[in-house]
């Protein structure tokens, strides 16, 4: 029911007050409106159709990760691979985050009420530890809807009231980035602060070691004024070292005191499981929060370059990456992740599938399991790999880096490579190199790439001889790369799509795009 009133929230139209009035009745309600929610933030991030996973173009598609299908791609995936977005791009359109966040806002005003109209103790009767849950989810949900729009778009607005009757105010102004921040951080802390501790989470909602997952992210992140708080994004991840899994296992129970202590191979899952974050993340030590697309009732979750679909997708892996891990015989993650068989249209991401990878008596790379687009796929938001390579960032860059080290290492040498040594990583930046070369790899395809790159400042290094490869393949001239000044950040933003500038004559399109 969420998902279908909320259809209509794109241009911000209200909700009816009768509608809103005569639904929020019983916890019955509730709960519909959380799984909407729910399903809002999975539909709009993996797919609305086929090939529109958004999760994948902001955190990928603009890396060194994916790039087009020259013979497959679209003006919107074209755009993506030479770094000339338009504001006729599809995915520069935020209003799918603002219709979370307007459910987000509904639920925040209108949970509370439906006790007033249920008799306590009945069916209809929402217990004070349910609402309470309830209500940190959605200052979460509304967290992470305005974190994407602050790392994609910048500037925005936020409502933080639940739009519902034509004498509020339908067009808020654009509030500096820092503010978007501030107001993903607030909503962050406000969840962290209802939710349960210590509580055995379901994997597919948003519980403690997500909220604090979330926070650490949002701590790490720089803005045109303001640098990473290091400090604050370790504290969060000691908070969600001491977080429950959805096993019932505390995440890092010897993490939570000294910075670097605790943390040992046997938190994670083994080499032999390291799909098992993917296949099945409810039985998971590793798992945080992963979205949830069951194909029965979801359809073919059709990813761009990243799931089993059948046709050709407009975006593949970056031909460059694909042609070195296909080589790759030490390194387990390359044949889980990708399907390397494939001499062509290298479009397929086989980590989400159930199986065996390996190489044949003819040393040829073979699959033993099930796999097609009839299978369920369960794309994380965070997981603990993710966490710890996060925090070996943050623990270098307040100069330790020996935890830096180990913490690296936990993930590297489970991956089956031999130990780094401090002594190949002695300077603060050659560490962060080795962190980011890591996280490529182990979380390939799980949308964080770009945005790596963006928030350690590597974007014009990394991408600039990407752009200007694919400049001179197309035959384009001279090759511009990123652009002519390093300094130049201003791309690394989306623009404003044409229908956000129709509806709110006042904005103004992000500099340097065109409307």
């Amino acid at each position: 029911m969420a998902l279908g009133s909320c259809k209509k929230m794109v241009d911000e139209q209200p909700l009816s007050d009768g509608v809103v009035n005569n639904f929020f009745k019983s916890k019955f309600d509730a709960d519909a409106w959380m799984a909407g929610m729910y399903g809002q933030l999975q539909q709009f991030m993996i797919g609305e159709s086929q090939f529109n996973n958004r999760y994948n173009f902001y955190g990928d598609a603009r890396s060194d990760n994916m790039e087009y299908q020259a013979a497959y791609s679209n003006s919107n995936t074209t755009e993506m691979h030479f770094n000339s977005l338009s504001a006729n791009n599809a995915y520069a359109d935020w209003s799918g985050f603002y219709r979370i966040i307007q459910s987000a806002n509904v639920a925040l005003v209108k949970f509370p009420d439906i006790n007033n109209y249920a008799v306590a103790g009945s069916k209809d009767f929402i217990d004070a530890t349910t609402l309470t849950s309830y209500l940190a989810q959605s200052y979460a949900m509304r967290a992470i809807c305005y974190f994407y729009i602050a790392r994609v778009w910048g500037d925005a607005p936020i409502r933080t009231e639940a739009y519902l009757n034509l004498s509020q105010q339908s067009q808020l102004p654009r509030s500096p980035v820092d503010s978007v921040m501030a107001q993903a951080i607030s909503d962050g802390i406000q969840a962290y602060n209802l939710i349960p501790k210590k509580a055995t989470p379901t994997v597919w909602y948003i519980g403690e070691g997500a909220i604090s997952a979330m926070l650490a992210d949002m701590y790490m992140w720089r803005t045109a004024t303001k640098a990473p708080d290091y400090n604050n994004a370790i504290l969060w991840i000691k908070r969600l070292f001491a977080a429950k899994g959805p096993k019932g296992n505390v995440y890092n129970s010897g993490g939570t005191g000294a910075n670097g202590s605790g943390g040992t191979a046997a938190t994670l899952e083994t080499t032999a499981e390291w799909k098992k974050p993917f296949t099945d993340p409810a039985g998971s030590v590793e798992s945080i929060w992963s979205l949830n697309w069951i194909a029965a009732a979801n359809g073919c979750p059709c990813m761009a370059g990243t799931s089993s679909a059948v046709n050709n997708t407009p975006m593949r892996t970056y031909s460059a990456l694909f042609n070195a891990w296909k080589t790759d015989t030490i390194d387990v993650r390359p044949l889980q992740t990708l399907d390397v068989t494939k001499t062509d249209n290298w479009d397929r991401v086989w980590k989400w599938y159930p199986g065996a990878f390996g190489k044949n008596s003819s040393n040829k790379i073979v699959y033993t399991g099930t796999f097609g687009t009839g299978l369920n796929v369960f794309v994380p938001m965070y997981r603990l790999a993710d966490q710890y390579l996060l925090y070996a960032e943050a623990l270098n860059k307040i100069g330790d880096r020996t935890n830096a080290l180990k913490y690296l290492n936990l993930i590297h040498v489970r991956a089956g490579l031999p130990a780094l040594t401090i002594t190949a990583l002695n300077t603060e930046a050659a560490m962060e190199d080795a962190i980011l070369a890591e996280r490529r790899k182990e979380l390939f395809a799980e949308g964080k790439r770009w945005f790596d790159l963006v928030r350690t400042d590597h974007v014009y290094q990394i991408m600039n001889p990407v752009l200007n490869a694919r400049q001179l393949a197309a035959g384009l001239s001279p090759q511009t790369g990123f652009g002519t000044d390093p300094s130049d950040k201003r791309k690394y933003l989306w623009p404003l799509h044409r229908n956000v500038l129709n509806a709110n004559p006042g904005y103004l399109q992000n500099p340097p795009y065109t409307d």
